[in-house]
């Protein structure tokens, strides 16, 4: 499957706060998420998932790390 326009999500947790979720909106590729994320990372759990936009409304596949439920705020860079 290739997306024209990605939109990257990056979930970041300790077992001890809500955590918090960032939306990329102009990586250059997954490879430049990661390299993002793992940089800010700081000993906390870290997933990826791309955001995925179709007739059906939209979808989030998770590309790295486990799932969980986040109630922390999301925010755009």
């Amino acid at each position: 499957m290739s997306i024209a326009e990605p939109v990257y999500v990056v979930e970041f947790w300790t077992s001890r706060d809500d955590g918090e979720q960032w939306r990329l909106l102009d990586a250059e590729d997954v490879d430049d998420v990661v390299d993002w994320a793992r940089r800010r990372q700081q000993g906390r759990v870290l997933a990826v998932s791309v955001e995925h936009h179709d007739e059906y409304g939209t979808s989030v596949l998770r590309l790295l790390g486990p799932a969980r439920a986040v109630g922390g705020s999301l925010r755009s860079a």
